[in-house]
């Protein structure tokens, strides 16, 4: 039987390169817009500020012109030309240079001018330029000036004073050659080179002029706030997108709804924007998918618990306003106020301190149903027809020691048996505290909220990991801080799906 080959176009590829994940890059810079505008704001005021503060500085610049012209003691090519303006440019800045043009500055001295005084090049042009810095423009334009003539003087002595020298080395050869049979060629060399010096001597110094003399400048030639100002910005933008770029690599956040899905294999149920870009229309929708998803339960499923994956006080508002939206439409709901490290029932609801969920579990603990079911009835506060809310009440010491008791599987048990359609509890977080899990333990349904602007995709795994050691049914999750358009999904509980949680469908 002749065996299958297989080709090279068949073998998989891998080049390598992982696809940049630009929509997550843009997320980070929408999540930290805070940070970088603070970033762009504090660096453009401080180098704004830095820039009105440091004192004034004016540059002139005295222009010296070389002439490409032959002399007796130098050639004029190119090369000769270049070293003859690196020379010149070093020269102007030596001390010989600065102590000449110090004599005319009255308010400078050798050391005061190696600070200010520079020069530069232009080999294209055969000039060298005298840069001078000054607090003043009057005084930046006398100090190019006084650089560039007292140069300009020493080149002249100096020049003259080697023709001076050339001349006397050639007046005593002339000299020792006299009388000296058969030199007469030579002695007429020698006098023609005399005649040359003369003319050299004429024009000593000629080479180098004063082509442009230094005026005082108009404006400082630094600090320059404008500029300045402008170049902080756009440095400040970069530092400010990198720094939101390596904040979201160090605490990464989750992208969405459906990231938050996919980890926990829980369905998002609803989908809210942050508090302050939320509009009427989507609330008023993410509570209708609730409620739509809260009477699909049968008869028999009315106690839920709205818990969080951390500490989250739109935990306890989502509660409220479910709770509240239910009883419009007509079901009998109690409203139980089970985190108490953090009640926030009562402060919403504007109830004040009264027995509630706490004193109950006492009561029930010490002295049995009887007591605490009379007392569970003067605890209950009539918000309106259809709601009713119980407080937390005083816990005491130990809340953990309350609600791992038996007390609050009895309780729970006689509020499913009760004439409530929905008894909505709202419940500690899930991670980092105790109390979370032993309400859940308890509950019939569970309903999560969860800040996704705030949550790492670790802390989603482990939410996913903590309900699914807790087997808890998990009617889904309610995702606040999405961006973009609310999205809502109406489900069934997921133990009715008989579904695992990576096979939930994602919202």
């Amino acid at each position: 039987m002749r065996q299958p080959t297989t080709s090279i176009w068949d073998w998989p590829r891998d080049t390598g390169d992982e696809p940049v994940d630009v929509p997550r890059y843009l997320t980070a810079l929408k999540r930290s817009w805070l940070l970088m505008a603070l970033i762009v704001v504090l660096m453009t005021v401080t180098v704004l500020l830095l820039s009105l503060a440091l004192p004034k500085t004016y540059q002139a610049t005295a222009r010296i012109l070389m002439e490409d012209q032959a002399g007796v003691l130098q050639a004029a090519d190119a090369d000769s030309v270049t070293r003859r303006l690196a020379t010149v440019q070093t020269l102007l800045t030596t001390r010989d240079v600065l102590t000449h043009a110090a004599e005319s500055l009255p308010d400078e001295s050798v050391q005061t001018l190696e600070d200010k005084v520079e020069a530069s090049v232009d080999q294209n042009a055969n000039i060298v330029d005298v840069v001078a810095t000054d607090g003043d423009p009057d005084g930046a334009a006398a100090i190019a000036n006084a650089v560039a003539r007292s140069f300009l003087t020493l080149e002249q002595t100096q020049e003259r004073e080697r023709i001076a020298r050339a001349r006397a080395d050639l007046e005593a050869a002339l000299d020792r050659l006299r009388g000296t049979p058969g030199s007469e060629d030579v002695q007429q060399a020698t006098q023609q080179r005399l005649s040359d010096l003369s003319v050299s001597e004429a024009s000593a110094g000629s080479e180098l002029q004063l082509a442009q003399a230094a005026l005082p400048p108009s404006e400082p030639d630094s600090p320059r706030p404008v500029r300045n100002t402008v170049f902080a910005f756009f440095a400040a933008a970069f530092v400010a997108v990198l720094a939101a770029l390596a904040l979201d690599q160090l605490a990464p956040r989750l992208s969405g709804p459906r990231e938050l899905s996919r980890l926990t294999g829980v369905p998002v149920l609803a989908a809210l924007p942050s508090r302050r870009r939320r509009r009427k229309a989507q609330t008023e929708e993410a509570y209708q998918a609730l409620q739509a998803s809260l009477l699909q339960l049968p008869a028999t499923k009315k106690l839920v618990l709205v818990t969080s994956a951390s500490a989250s006080e739109e935990k306890s508002e989502v509660t409220l306003r479910l709770a509240e939206s239910l009883a419009r439409d007509g079901s009998r709901t109690l409203l139980v106020s089970a985190d108490m490290r953090r009640p926030r029932i009562e402060q919403l609801l504007g109830l004040g301190h009264a027995p509630g969920l706490a004193d109950v579990l006492h009561s029930l603990g010490e002295q049995g149903g009887a007591a605490g079911s009379e007392l569970l009835r003067e605890s209950v506060v009539r918000v309106s027809s259809h709601l009713h809310v119980l407080p937390a009440g005083s816990p005491g010491s130990s809340s953990v020691h309350l609600l791992a008791g038996k007390p609050l599987a009895a309780l729970f048990d006689g509020l499913e048996r009760s004439d409530y359609r929905f008894v909505l509890v709202d419940g500690s977080p899930l991670l980092g505290v105790v109390e979370g899990p032993l309400l859940a333990r308890c509950a019939e349904e569970a309903l999560v909220v969860c800040r996704i602007d705030r949550m790492t995709p670790a802390a989603a795994a482990e939410l996913g990991e903590v309900l699914e050691r807790l087997q808890v049914p998990v009617l889904g999750l309610v995702a606040i801080g999405a961006r973009g358009d609310a999205s809502y999904s109406v489900g069934v509980p997921r133990r009715d799906l008989e579904a695992s949680p990576s096979t939930a469908e994602v919202s």
